[in-house]
């Protein structure tokens, strides 16, 4: 080899080499398709914070999902941390604010409300469902004496359930008494500690009785109770039967104060349960901070054969004319009820 060919390949030796091209891959996170899930994710939590915020749950499929907003509102908050995880932060921001929206209904719940001045008679009012008469009707006659309630309220109370809490002394421990014992969920009591006066002209007429009277206190004093129990919306054929039970639910209009007690099939975030506590009345659960305290869980059923039950929502109330003051507020144990039992303790204005 020549010189000349010796120092063209020394050189052609040193020649830096060409850059390779390094391929430049997208994160899996920052691609369209998890962009696009995420967005889309977020639209579907601001079009049911704005169903709830302004009222607007029509049909079967909203009013009922709109009973697990707590729910919602909570996964809504994780699914936002998620995506500020993955750096998706516009799409954080927007699912944040529309959770912390539905935060801001659902916590006022929890806070005691300063009670109005009143300083009449003091009543203790009892609710129970005893889910078509096989809840453990003994354990009814064990809150009665417990708690001394004035005023009980019985859903879904059979025949044979009727009998058997006379059997059991319940109608010797609370002798006043207007029944409307039915097969299936159907039948209603009131059972008082003070005399009762039917008012039927004021009952709705819907598919379950919902019992109405007026009641005598020892100082002369006189309240009127209804013991509640709407149609449930459980289904496309329920709901306006739902919707007429609550347009026919009495309104605080007279100078005699109502309790309505029971089954309401509903939920704070319903707006025909806002409504009808607009006119006048207040929720015992809430304004004594228990409002989150959920009543009722379907015992067995639910979906996928089974195997997913709906969670845990409020559907059993107390509700009282906006001038009695609510001294206490429990939800008890279930005992063989999907309903969990419910007792406040009221004082009547003077």
């Amino acid at each position: 080899m020549g010189d000349f060919q010796a120092a063209d390949a020394t050189v052609r030796l040193r020649e830096p080499e060409a850059p390779q091209t390094e391929v430049s891959r997208v994160r899996w996170y920052r691609g369209r398709v998890f962009r696009a899930c995420s967005w889309a994710a977020t639209a579907a939590v601001w079009g049911y914070a704005a169903i709830r915020l302004f009222g607007l749950e029509s049909g079967w499929i909203l009013v009922t999902t709109i009973a697990f907003v707590p729910y919602v509102a909570g996964a809504a908050l994780v699914g936002a941390g998620v995506q500020a995880a993955f750096r998706h932060w516009r799409a954080a921001i927007a699912t944040g604010v529309a959770a912390l929206a539905m935060v801001a209904v659902i916590a006022p719940r929890a806070i005691p409300n300063e009670q109005p001045v009143a300083d009449g008679v003091e009543l203790r009012v009892l609710s129970v469902n005893v889910y078509v008469g096989t809840a453990n009707l003994e354990r009814i006659v064990e809150l009665v004496d417990r708690y001394e309630p004035d005023l009980l309220s019985v859903q879904e109370l059979t025949p044979s359930a009727y009998e058997r809490l006379a059997e059991l002394g319940l109608e010797d421990r609370m002798p006043y008494v207007i029944a409307e014992p039915a097969e299936l969920a159907v039948g209603t009591g009131v059972y008082s500690l003070h005399p009762l006066e039917r008012l039927e002209e004021l009952e709705p007429g819907g598919i379950f009785h919902q019992i109405a009277a007026e009641v005598t206190l020892p100082d002369g004093a006189k309240a009127r109770f209804m013991a509640v129990h709407t149609a449930a919306p459980a289904s496309p054929e329920r709901i306006p039967l739902w919707e007429a039970d609550f347009g026919e639910l009495p309104r605080p209009e007279d100078a005699v104060p109502w309790v309505l007690a029971g089954d309401f099939n509903a939920t704070l975030d319903h707006g025909m349960l806002r409504d009808l506590i607009d006119s006048g009345y207040t929720d015992a659960a809430e304004t004594t901070g228990e409002g989150l305290a959920a009543t009722w869980r379907p015992i067995e059923g639910g979906y996928l054969n089974g195997l997913v039950r709906p969670p845990a929502v409020t559907l059993d109330h107390v509700l009282v004319d906006e001038e009695i003051a609510v001294r206490d507020f429990e939800v008890l144990e279930k005992d063989g009820s999907d309903h969990a039992p419910v007792v406040a303790t009221i004082q009547l204005p003077t």
